[in-house]
């Protein structure tokens, strides 16, 4: 048998595991398997990319993953890193919205709702009476905040699935699709009729794992696959052209290289970038993926000096209702959520500003976007003193966001996909955002080109 050739357009979570994947796979074996991934920027990760500078180690992405999902502990244990895994620290689970001018604590019952201040008298009875509302199992699609206003009341839905949902997806909840961005939660009252019945049901199940990173940040995966991996990595190869000739794929890249034959392609990049290069082969795919939005994000890492640390809750951060004047979407206190991430007894924060409630954000200088952090920080704990560390990153378009339409959308991206030979598209765009989510989809790409290739 010829040796066969696979190229893996994009450097992220999906790609990686993608290219790892089909070259370790046992229909690799026969005649051999080239794969050659292609990433535009100077590094892989993708958004996955860990920061470290004088005791300081941030991150300008996720800040972790939930442990459990079977593709990525598996791509963990045979990239050598299981023993670099680190769970989040016991206070990590404490979460915070910040409501009527005070950080209140996020207990999930009904009398922790009520001692926080979250929701008034009559919000909290609305949501007691959930169980007692009939389900609804067929119907029109809903964004996230009309399933919750219909089940727990439209408190619920305003001041904690709306910060919620900002602080998961950058996304607002009134245009994200339930179905399509919080699956589990459609479930529940699909299944059990509820969500209270259906979380009460499943209480105790140990399936889903806790927060965890890794002790050199969340690019350490990323970064062992591309090295460990046995197949060649091009960064700063960004892809502009594919075409398909005879049984073969031609990939062209703007780095001067010349084009690349191969017998299968995998485009494990962002909706907004596949987009283009679909647009001769597949229009139907092409439009389809240029409806995905991307909001832009801002992400700035302010590191405080011990006393400033004491100043704020030990936990994983705090998340802002629209309503109370802030531009930030909420914090992270990475100090208390991971070890090592900064100096001894120092305090590191993170600011997320922009998503789809402010897209404004994206126009915004670096300059500006610290000063707008800064002083957001200093006015909502009090802070005086400046910070003695500081970095930022600037996503032009960040997060995929799941709007109505979704489902149907990622539908006719794949059915347009299985008309051409060879071709499999995957990534955080189409079947969730998570870093967990994106490994999935890379392995699911990786095994379906690998498994064509042997056909």
């Amino acid at each position: 048998m010829t040796r066969k050739r696979l190229v893996v357009v994009g450097g992220g979570m999906a790609g990686l595991a993608a290219a790892w994947t089909a070259r370790r796979h046992p229909a690799a074996a026969a005649g051999g398997l080239d794969v050659l991934l292609l990433e535009s920027g100077p590094q892989v990760g993708g958004k996955a990319q860990s920061v470290e500078a004088d005791g300081w180690l941030v991150e300008s992405g996720p800040s972790g993953f939930l442990a459990g999902r079977p593709e990525l502990t598996q791509l963990i244990a045979d990239a050598g890193l299981a023993d670099d895994a680190v769970p989040a620290n016991a206070n990590a689970k404490r979460r915070f919205v910040y409501r009527a001018g005070k950080l209140r604590e996020i207990v999930p019952n009904p009398v922790g709702f009520a001692r926080a201040g979250i929701l008034s008298p009559r919000g909290l009875l609305r949501l007691l009476a959930e169980p007692f509302l009939p389900a609804r199992r067929e119907g029109t699609e809903e964004t996230v905040w009309e399933f919750t206003a219909r089940r727990l009341g439209a408190e619920v839905a305003d001041r904690l699935i709306m910060p919620m949902t900002l602080g998961i997806h950058a996304g607002d909840a009134k245009r994200l699709s339930l179905p399509a961005a919080f699956p589990r939660m459609a479930a529940l009252e699909r299944e059990y009729g509820g969500l209270i019945r259906g979380l009460s049901a499943k209480r105790g199940n140990t399936s889903a794992g806790g927060l965890t990173s890794f002790r050199g940040g969340m690019q350490t995966l990323p970064r062992a696959l591309a090295a460990r991996g046995g197949f060649q990595v091009r960064c700063g190869a960004r892809v502009t052209r594919i075409e398909r000739t005879g049984t073969q794929w031609i990939v062209t890249a703007a780095d001067d290289a010349a084009p690349i034959a191969c017998d299968a392609l995998v485009l494990a990049t962002e909706p907004w970038a596949a987009a283009p290069l679909l647009q001769a082969l597949a229009p139907d795919a092409a439009a389809a993926l240029d409806g995905i939005y991307g909001p832009p994000v801002a992400v700035v890492a302010l590191g405080y000096a011990a006393e400033v640390s004491r100043t704020v809750p030990r936990g994983f951060g705090v998340l802002i209702t629209r309503d109370e004047g802030y531009r930030m979407l909420g914090n992270l206190w990475d100090s208390h959520i991971f070890p090592a991430r900064s100096p001894d007894g120092h305090l590191l924060m993170r600011v997320m500003l922009g998503g789809a409630v402010d897209p404004g954000v994206g126009v915004m200088s670096e300059h500006a976007v610290i000063a707008l952090a800064r002083d957001e920080v200093a006015r909502m704990y009090g802070i005086t003193a400046s910070p003695s560390f500081v970095h930022a990153v600037q996503w032009p378009r960040a997060i995929a966001q799941y709007e109505l339409g979704h489902l149907a959308r990622v539908e006719r991206i794949e059915r347009a996909a299985a008309r051409l030979d060879g071709l499999f598209i995957g990534g955080s765009g189409l079947h969730g955002v998570a870093f967990a989510d994106a490994a999935a989809s890379g392995v699911r790409c990786g095994t379906q080109a690998a498994e064509y290739l042997r056909r």
